[in-house]
């Protein structure tokens, strides 16, 4: 059947050849396909038994799986296009139960809620695209953010002066649509693609070649996708020798500190910096291996945070005496050179040369007579540096400096040695009994004492406002922002009262919760709803259209309550 015929049959005006298809027709039509989508499926897994019938299933699943992908960046670039995050909530409320049974919506005898009358003021649902979806969909909010960014990368983009610009990779956005590739392939190719831009930029032509490497890439998902990352492997291979000299746009594309995750007991971390910054990590390094050193006792490296004065670095001053390789050739001024030009006179070798050898001692695995591998040792003087928790010799707040800090959320009988379970930190790194009886004993750690459902047992007086105490132990209590599938740190979020101060509310450990600033301006706008659950802990209604069920639900986003154990698989 034709499509147009299809949607005629479905919304009655079969009879009407010269009827004009509407939207909310080719939408109608497209729930009723859907529908016989679901009853086909698995009518045809149980009835065929003909092994040519269940290859030619495979092929039209795999088919319709692709396109199903790709409907979900037709639907999410409209949603962007549209403003779908701007829908009020009674909005979004009323087609939940029309999106889980659309019968209704497919006959015509239920319609859909009426667009907006007016430009919506104020504060929107949602902030953007990606936290729509998220909100909406039930989906992780780096999920949605992902697709927002293929969105971005193959479909046409309108700029701030409401320009249609084409997409950032047209060639890539062609093959999709024609169905030649499928969206996965496509998709990480625009992906690695985008990643290889900075390196792009420092060739001579940068358009020209990005134009040739695109439809390189294209004529590969299409013709030869296994061999896509392949090409992509010898096409950054190439451009990074093409680029001796890296510039600033790769370096910043390149460096920082990035959480590799929790496996095994261990947190990864992966670390790239400037050369001048890592030479401050080699030197790090050096000192811890100098047993001659205070950095580098061996006997008391493990216990004794840093005691570095970070404010008292001192320049050269006006009676400085520099080294001969830093003096002008031939002129004895006493003078530093002042030019590039003098300085790169001096260069000894076209290109840095590594010493490789240098790196296989640093990285040397043999424990010393302190227990400790070098590896080991320069992690425990990066640690000694961050236990000094922002602060100088003078012991005083060092201003701009951040001041990390260890809290630890255990139950009562993880301390008494009456149970196995362990604890947790802030950020939901869990701890054996072991390390959590050694981190206790540590002065940087801030013990909150807590009972099977999380109540605090011991923490010390109170005051009007949160102050930072109350504020730590809210903090352990709830570990981050009370919403459910909010990701934001504990150190930003605020202090919401469960009952507005102008209403009567109190200052104290049951009369808060902690949010991030996005969803505590929702609290303060009616769109969520905060109140004690039956455990006497702070939870959330949601949106009807979120929660139809409207049940109080917390946030386990840095892991379940320490009062849950962990389940056994045998």
């Amino acid at each position: 059947m034709h499509t147009t015929d299809f949607i005629a049959a479905v919304t009655g005006h079969r009879d009407a050849p010269d009827h004009r298809v509407s939207p909310d027709h080719e939408l109608r039509a497209l729930a009723a396909a859907q529908a016989i989508v679901d009853e086909l499926t698995p009518r045809i897994g149980v009835n065929t038994t003909s092994p040519v019938h269940a290859a030619f299933f495979v092929h039209a699943a795999e088919h319709a799986q692709d396109r199903a992908a790709h409907a979900q960046l037709i639907a999410a670039d409209l949603a962007q296009r549209t403003l779908a995050h701007e829908l009020p909530v009674e909005a979004l409320d009323a087609l939940l139960p029309l999106s889980l049974h659309p019968a209704g919506y497919i006959d015509g005898t239920r319609p859909l809620p009426a667009d907006p009358r007016s430009v919506p003021t104020g504060r929107p649902t949602f902030k953007d695209t990606a936290e729509f979806l998220q909100n909406t969909l039930g989906i992780e909010y780096f999920e949605a953010s992902a697709r927002m960014k293929t969105v971005a990368r193959l479909f046409p983009q309108t700029d701030a002066n409401g320009i249609t610009r084409p997409p950032q990779f047209a060639r890539l956005a062609a093959e999709l649509a024609t169905g030649n590739a499928s969206l996965k392939n496509v998709g990480a190719a625009a992906k690695r693609l985008a990643k290889l831009r900075p390196h792009i930029n420092a060739q001579p032509d940068p358009e020209a070649l990005s134009r040739d490497l695109e439809a390189r890439v294209a004529e590969s998902v299409s013709r030869d996708p296994r061999g896509t990352k392949e090409l992509m492997d010898e096409l950054r291979n190439t451009l990074e020798r093409r680029t001796p000299v890296p510039t600033q746009e790769i370096v910043d594309s390149r460096i920082g500190l990035f959480y590799r995750g929790h496996r095994s007991g261990t947190a990864e971390f992966l670390l790239r910096t400037r050369a001048a910054d890592a030479e401050l990590l080699l030197s790090l390094c050096a000192q811890t291996d100098n047993p001659r050193t205070k950095a580098g006792d061996r006997t008391r490296l493990p216990e004794q945070p840093a005691a570095l004065d970070t404010l008292s670095g001192q320049g050269a001053g006006t009676g400085t005496v520099f080294p001969d390789f830093l003096l002008a050739p031939g002129i004895d001024t006493g003078q530093p050179l002042h030019t590039l030009e003098e300085l790169e006179a001096l260069t000894l070798h076209d290109s840095p040369v590594e010493n490789t050898d240098s790196y296989t001692a640093l990285n040397a695995p043999g424990a010393g007579v302190d227990g400790l591998t070098r590896p080991q040792r320069h992690l425990q003087g990066l640690l000694n540096l961050l236990r000094a928790n922002g602060r100088p010799g003078s012991g005083k707040k060092a201003t701009g400096l951040p001041s990390p800090q260890l809290l630890i959320i255990a139950q009562l009988e993880d301390l008494e040695a009456r149970s196995t379970g362990t604890g947790r930190t802030a950020h939901g790194q869990r701890l054996t009994p072991a390390e959590l009886r050694q981190e206790l004993c540590h002065a940087g750690a801030i013990p909150m004492i807590m009972n099977g459902p999380s109540r605090i047992l011991d923490l010390g007086r109170s005051e009007r406002y949160f102050p930072e105490y109350l504020r730590q132990a809210i903090l352990a209590r709830d570990g981050g922002c009370i919403v459910p599938g909010c990701t934001v740190p504990p150190e930003h979020c605020e202090i919401h009262h469960l009952v507005p101060w102008e209403a009567g509310g109190r200052t104290g450990i049951r009369d808060g919760t902690p949010a991030c600033s996005n969803h505590h301006h929702a609290f303060h706008t009616g769109q969520i709803r905060a109140e004690l659950n039956d455990e006497g802990l702070p939870a959330v209604i949601l949106p009807r259209f979120m929660d139809p069920d409207q049940q109080p639900r917390r946030n386990h986003h840095g892991g379940p309550p320490p009062y849950l154990a962990t389940p056994a698989l045998f």
